[in-house]
C-alpha cells in the first residue's frame, strides 16, 4: 500500500446519481395522478357491544381490587383498652419491639413529665454529691463548656 496522501484536487468530480431528465418536475403530477386512481380506505373505529361490556367489567374488575387491597385506616387505642392491660405486658411488648426508653420521652407529654420528674428528688435514690462528683469526668462536660 501507498503511503500517498489523497486531496480532494485528485478525486474527479463526478455525480454517480442519475435521474431522469424533468423527473423533480413531473413528480406532483405523477403523485397526484396515482391517488386519484387508487382511492385509500377509510378506517372506521370497530366498536362494538361485546367492547363495552369488556371494558366495563375490566374497569369493575380494578374497582373491586382496588377496594379490597385498599389498606385501612387505625384508630388510636383507647384508654380504657390500655387500662385494661398489666404494665408488665406493656414493658414486654415494648421490649420486644425494641422501643427505648429515649424514644418515649420523644413526646411532649412524656418531655413534661421527665421535666417534672428532674425538678423534685426521688425518694427511693439514696445517692449523695460525692458520689455524684466521683461518677463524673471533666470530659463529660466539654460540650457544655
Amino acid at each position: 500500500m501507498d503511503n500517498k496522501r489523497i486531496r480532494l484536487e485528485h478525486i474527479p468530480k463526478i455525480n454517480p446519481v442519475h435521474t431522469p431528465d424533468h423527473y423533480f418536475e413531473d413528480l406532483p403530477q405523477r403523485i397526484q395522478a396515482r391517488v386519484q386512481q387508487n382511492p385509500t380506505k377509510v378506517l372506521k373505529p370497530h366498536w362494538t357491544a361485546r367492547h363495552s361490556w369488556l371494558t366495563a367489567g375490566a374497569a369493575a374488575s380494578v374497582a373491586i381490587l382496588m377496594y379490597l387491597s385498599w389498606p385501612t385506616r387505625q384508630d388510636s387505642i383507647g384508654v380504657e383498652t390500655l387500662s385494661q392491660l398489666k404494665t408488665e405486658d406493656i414493658v414486654q411488648y415494648l421490649e420486644h419491639e425494641n422501643v427505648s426508653l429515649q424514644d418515649l420521652s420523644d413526646t411532649e407529654k412524656n418531655k413534661m413529665l421527665i421535666d417534672s420528674l428532674g425538678n423534685q428528688p426521688l425518694p427511693q435514690v439514696k445517692i449523695s454529691n460525692k458520689e455524684i462528683m466521683e461518677q463524673l469526668s471533666l470530659e463529660d462536660f466539654e460540650d457544655v463548656i
